[in-house]
């Protein structure tokens, strides 16, 4: 039967000529698709809707209607200044006769600042002072350690500050930063503008609060102190303090004698302190919680920079705003995901900074015209290789899906596989070219097609393992990847014979396909197999004692470099203001526990709970409804029934009243009343917990800031706060309560990756180490076939967990590469290997047959595909950085494996199980008659590589 590449059409023409049309019609098409592909990368989504923890928090979100937010605040920010205020009203707009806002973000819903609140606690009776402190922590910082200097220490000053620097350096291994005293904002007009200055809005109430005074009680201090990770309550930061206040004036003092110190008048203590007290205090910073409106949640970064831009406009400099939050992780992550591809800011002769990846290809693309010693033969194979990816990426908008930090691997995945697969066939297709350029094509894809199809299928079923985790993001690469094999494949066998059928390359010369230095390696491997194969599962099985410190980490902020705007922005917000990461808990009083307490009680029982989760030294603050309500202090045990009629007419107005203003935004986000049953679990110490809410239930919400950019245990922080509370609660019969928010969230983001990573990649195994099975006719010559296969991610892996380096979800997936990688090497050789025994080779003829074949397309393949991603290291996004390196290590790995591994232990016993095997194959074939009744029995596909080999002797020499 012809060949797909022999056969015409009616008009005489080659079917490769239509193959190559419908690849130029179908190119315009999916350029325009192209075009709408959209990013997504919201952690919150990963999960599953049905997954427990995922419903806990869309309950929770639901009910006291949270919506995204992100933090603002600025260098010299405090309660006094107005351009908070400002800055809200240009957020918000301003209301009409009818009390509509006009003007205004449409991205943003509502702006909460730290006045309004301390204004609503004052109205219901709380201290101005005492309502500042309930907001440290939350949207009131304390700012960086103030140092107050002594009379000795003002007069001199710089050597004081220089002195306890190099101390704090030399002592604590530190290195403090010094800022000026804060001073508060004045704002400057320009008289010659005429431009006069917006005051803020006063009523002449009694009760409006004075910030000014509240600002004005800050102590007076010379200087500030700011380091890394600084949190007032540290030890650190304790021993800083005990250093700065150890400081003495140097120099003897006169008539200071040797028996005056026996005599008790000891210089160093005479010696004056030059620092008179350090402290931390309440009032600077300060920061707006701005909530995201539907618009802005759907466009985070139209969202920022509608936020920067009004900032600007009330007076605030850009380069003294500071943004955290989610919204803001995010659109950074998306900007510099697209800067890696084309970063304007830096100029066109510095090409390897402005495009990394761009850079990165073109590396690729020069290895790939040295490898492959022919400019038309390297650009077919490029041009098939980036047609391939352009097609499967073009599927994702195609079929309604979104680009995310997991599926930006499938590129390079595909490049690399399709890649690998057609420099194998450029290879063939030199061999059969220096024999007879007419049949070439033909006799190339007739080699290629076994090992390619069974490589490209095994993978592809491997990739489709990852459609059983329970984060979308890794089903979405595991079915747009598979997918994308089956396309690679017919770009492989189809697309680029037919190219090099209709523009074909020049006939080789004999110098470029010889290859007696890879018969000559593989004949010392073979010579030495024990050794090496030894020793190669020595290396495997120390860097896999390393998986018992493996760690997983979810955390996006992760991904930015430590000179990012995001990552400066993050560690100014949380160590002179708040944590980052809200961690919520929500208390729940059923019908009973209403009964048994009355509402006042029950605003003291919340209190309580708040303190307690206050004290935790990895909470900056914490807000609750309690905290805008006076301290109640109970009835004595003998009150008179006058005071307890009084009491209980003071609890039932003030339940009524709050309980009126659930429609209100500070009541609603706190205080929820459940309008129907919900049935919820969560993770504990002690297993499952299951929890359920009753329709007419009391929710209480208890917000605390945690720090992101700590290497805090989120378990153990999940498990604290729950032991925390349940041991408030304990006393308190029909209460319950739910620890939710990003926290318990990204714990069990945490978990599924872990268990993807073990379940996908164990059915991955499976079903790979099947196929070898089947192929090899021997279930444990196919058990050893997968150690090199396995070898590649066990060491680079295992290197990384000994080094204790965490595990993001985007390096992950690298697994999936190496695997694709190394079962396409070790397909190709195991082919050639069983051809080689077919002709009667002794093991080490046919090792050293077989490298020769295989070993210049793997090497090349390595080469060209490995260092132009090492090329991307630079890249200022680790996430792009840490893939590049990776990828790297791993192919680089698992080309080790398959022309190191691989043939070392074909030489030895698993050699010698694969012939055994073949000689009762044969055995078996010559005992069975070739026609029963009438019909032909149907080949085996050793049969069908049989069919190459007779083409196969003659392009040997």
């Amino acid at each position: 039967m012809a060949s797909f590449f022999e056969k015409r059409d009616p008009w005489g023409h080659s079917l490769s000529l239509w193959v190559v049309v419908l690849m130029i019609f179908v190119t315009p098409l999916l350029f325009g698709v192209l075009r709408e592909i959209r990013q997504e990368n919201n952690v919150e989504n990963w999960l599953p809707p049905d997954d427990p923890q995922s419903k806990v928090l869309s309950w929770h979100r639901h009910s006291f209607g949270i919506e995204d937010r992100l933090l603002l605040s600025w260098d010299g920010s405090s309660l006094s200044d107005w351009r908070a205020n400002r800055l809200k009203q240009t957020l918000l707009g301003t209301p009409d006769e009818d009390n509509i806002r006009r003007g205004g973000s449409p991205y943003i819903q509502e702006v909460f600042t730290p006045q309004d609140a301390i204004q609503k606690m004052v109205d219901y009776h709380i201290e101005p002072e005492e309502a500042q402190e309930r907001l440290k922590g939350v949207l009131i910082g304390t700012g960086m350690l103030k140092v107050e200097l002594s009379d000795a220490g003002r007069k001199r000053q710089e050597q004081t500050v220089q002195e306890l620097i190099s101390k704090v350096k030399q002592e604590l291994g530190v290195e403090l930063t010094v800022k000026p005293a804060f001073k508060e904002w004045v704002e400057i007009v320009d008289e010659t503008q005429g431009v006069q200055p917006v005051e803020h809005e006063t009523e002449d109430d009694e009760d409006q609060v004075d910030f000014q005074a509240l600002v004005a009680a800050i102590p007076s201090h010379d200087f500030q102190l700011t380091w890394p990770q600084m949190q007032p309550g540290a030890e650190l930061t304790e021993q800083i303090k005990e250093l700065a206040l150890s400081l003495k004036r140097p120099g003897i003092i006169p008539g200071t004698s040797a028996a005056g110190k026996q005599g008790g008048n000891d210089t160093s203590k005479s010696r004056p302190a030059l620092v008179k007290d350090c402290f931390f205090v309440a009032g600077t910073p300060i920061a707006l919680a701005i909530e995201l409106s539907d618009t802005g949640d759907a466009d985070h970064a139209a969202a920022v920079a509608a936020v920067k831009k009004a900032a600007i406009e009330a007076g605030i400099p850009e380069d003294s705003l500071h943004l955290g939050g989610r919204p803001v992780a995010g659109a950074a992550l998306n900007r510099m995901v697209k800067e890696s591809s084309w970063n304007t800011a830096y100029p066109i002769w510095q090409f390897h900074r402005r495009s990394v990846t761009l850079f990165s290809g073109l590396i690729g693309i020069a290895l790939a015209f040295l490898m492959l010693k022919s400019v038309r033969l390297a650009c077919l194979v490029l041009l098939v290789s980036y047609y391939t990816t352009f097609v499967a990426v073009s599927i994702v908008p195609l079929t309604g899906g979104t680009m995310n930090m997991v599926l930006v691997v499938m590129p390079t995945l595909l490049t690399v596989l399709t890649l690998s697969g057609s420099i194998h066939v450029a290879n063939y297709w030199k061999h059969a070219a220096h024999v007879d350029m007419k049949t070439a094509v033909t006799k190339a894809v007739e080699m290629a097609r076994a090992p390619c199809v069974m490589a490209s299928l095994t993978t592809a079923i491997g990739l489709a393992s990852l459609l059983t985790s329970p984060l979308s993001p890794v089903r979405d690469f595991g079915l747009y990847s598979s997918i994308g094999c089956v396309i690679s494949l017919l770009m492989v066998l189809y697309g680029l014979p037919s190219l090099l059928q209709l523009w074909p390359a020049k006939p080789p010369k004999a110098s470029e396909i010889d290859v007696k230095h890879w018969h000559t390696f593989g004949r010392i491997l073979s010579h030495h197999q024990m050794l090496v194969s030894l020793s190669c599962m020595v290396i495997f099985v120390v860097a896999c004692y390393g998986f018992k410190w493996f760690r997983t980490e979810t955390k996006v902020i992760r991904y930015f470099p430590d000179s990012s705007r995001v990552i400066q922005d993050y560690r100014f917000l949380e160590e002179n203001l708040s944590g980052i990461t809200p961690v919520d808990t929500v208390i729940c009083f059923d019908e009973a526990a209403q009964k048994s307490m009355n509402f006042v009680e029950r605003v003291e029982l919340v209190r309580q709970i708040e303190h307690k989760i206050a004290e935790h030294p990895e909470i900056s603050g914490s807000i609750s409804l309690a905290d805008f309500r006076p301290v109640s202090e109970p009835l004595p045990p003998d009150a008179s029934t006058f005071q307890k009629l009084r009491n209980a007419k003071r609890v039932n107005e003030t339940e009524r009243r709050v309980k009126e203003s659930l429609e209100d935004g500070t009541v609603k986000s706190f205080l929820h009343v459940a309008d129907k049953t919900v049935e919820m679990e969560q993770e504990t110490d002690h297993g499952t917990r299951t929890v359920v809410v009753e329709k007419g239930d009391e929710l209480w919400r208890v917000t605390a800031q945690v720090a992101i950019m700590s290497d805090l245990d989120y378990g153990v922080l999940t498990s604290e706060l729950n032991q925390v509370t349940q041991s408030v609660l304990r006393d308190h019969a029909g209460t319950t309560h739910l620890v939710t928010g990003t926290i318990p969230l990204f714990l069990r983001t945490q978990q599924a990756v872990l268990e993807s990573l073990i379940k996908s990649f164990g059915l991955a195994f499976a079903v790979i180490a099947i196929v070898m099975m089947i192929l090899l006719r021997n279930t444990v010559a196919g058990l050893i076939t997968m150690l090199p296969n396995l070898m590649p991610i066990g060491v680079v892996f295992g290197v990384l967990s000994w080094m204790r380096i965490s595990v993001d979800i985007g390096t992950m997936i690298t697994a999936s590469v190496a695997l694709g990688i190394a079962v396409d090497g070790t397909l190709h050789l195991l082919t050639w290997f069983k051809i080689g025994i077919k002709e009667g080779k002794t093991k080490s003829e046919a090792v050293a047959a077989a490298l020769g074949h295989c070993g210049p397309a793997m090497w090349q393949t390595s080469a060209a595909v490995g260092i132009s991603l090492a090329m991307l290291y630079p890249a200022e996004l680790l996430l792009v950085s840490r893939f590049g390196i990776l990828m790297c290590a791993l192919i680089t790995a698992a080309l080790l494996a398959d022309i190191i591994f691989l043939p070392a232990l074909l030489a030895g016993p698993l050699g010698s199980l694969i012939v055994s095997s073949m000689n009762k194959e044969r055995e078996t074939a010559e005992s069975v008659p070739l026609l029963q009744d009438g019909k032909e029995t149907k080949p085996h596909l050793s049969h069908a590589i049989k069919r190459s080999q007779s083409s196969e002797r003659s392009l040997e020499t």
